[in-house]
């Protein structure tokens, strides 16, 4: 069985963010509702209120190519050339974040913004061409938003795959038309994030029971999300899980592909 690993590059440091949305102050308050909960410590809650204005609180990307690399996990990162909710980069940021993702050797997607324009969503396949030198990607679209018809105007437009699509059944890849849509299974905030409730432990057991089905199955992979900004002391669960979750995978002598090597 495949493990087939992603990570979404939603930010890139905290300036970005300052005076073109207000997901810092978001951010804040989902901690705050953490605290409340108990599901994070108060020292926790202030060590990221400290933090929400520094780089590396947003951004642990290079980190995380080092460590992904050094495990020889076969990762893809989808970038975004559009700005939209909570993403606030500049074009010029996207392009020296796919350089340092090429430059260590990993496959590089389009982090999509727009999925139910058809002409904003061509210009943005255009836009991903031009600042990555790339000639043949994938997709996927920001905060898993789809349209009735995204998934064929993605096709018309000429993207080799999507992977919107979360399915905790464990849904296989499929065509539409020439484009291969290939569904993930694990997403790293439906199991840790401000909304849930599960500890660190429960997080690992429902990750080990999904293995388990999938191998029961015979399923030919799994699609993992983990978001690079969550590689970091200040969601020290999220690191833990996603650090564990490679040495479980190499463990069991899973093999590491990225999406095109579904293809």
């Amino acid at each position: 069985m495949k493990i087939v690993i992603s990570h979404d590059v939603d930010n890139l440091g905290a300036v970005e963010h300052l005076l073109r949305d207000r997901i810092i102050p978001r951010s804040i308050y989902r901690s705050f509702l953490e605290t409340k909960k108990r599901k994070i410590s108060v020292r926790l809650f202030l060590k990221r209120l400290k933090g929400s204005f520094k780089k590396n609180f947003w951004t642990n990307l290079e980190e995380l190519i080092r460590f992904d690399k050094e495990q020889g996990v076969r990762s893809t990162f989808f970038v975004a050339v559009a700005r939209g909710y909570g993403i606030s980069y500049s074009k010029k940021q996207a392009k020296t974040a796919i350089n340092l993702i090429r430059n260590y050797g990993f496959e590089i997607g389009c982090h999509g913004v727009f999925f139910n324009d058809f002409e904003k969503m061509k210009r943005e396949y255009k836009e991903f061409k031009e600042i990555s030198g790339l000639e043949n990607f994938g997709v996927r679209i920001h905060r898993l938003n789809l349209a009735a018809d995204t998934l064929e105007k993605l096709e018309k437009i000429g993207y080799l795959y999507d992977t919107t699509v979360l399915s905790s059944e464990l849904k296989q890849k499929y065509k539409i038309g020439r484009l291969t849509e290939i569904p993930f299974h694990i997403m790293d905030v439906r199991l840790l994030g401000f909304r849930q409730n599960f500890t660190l432990e429960q997080a690992k057991e429902k990750t080990v029971s999904l293995f388990k089905k999938a191998e029961r199955e015979n399923k030919d992979y799994i699609g993992i999300l983990f978001h690079d900004r969550r590689f970091s002391d200040y969601f020290p669960d999220f690191k833990n899980w996603y650090k564990w979750l490679v040495s479980y995978c190499k463990d069991k002598g899973y093999e590491f592909a990225n999406y095109k090597d579904l293809l």
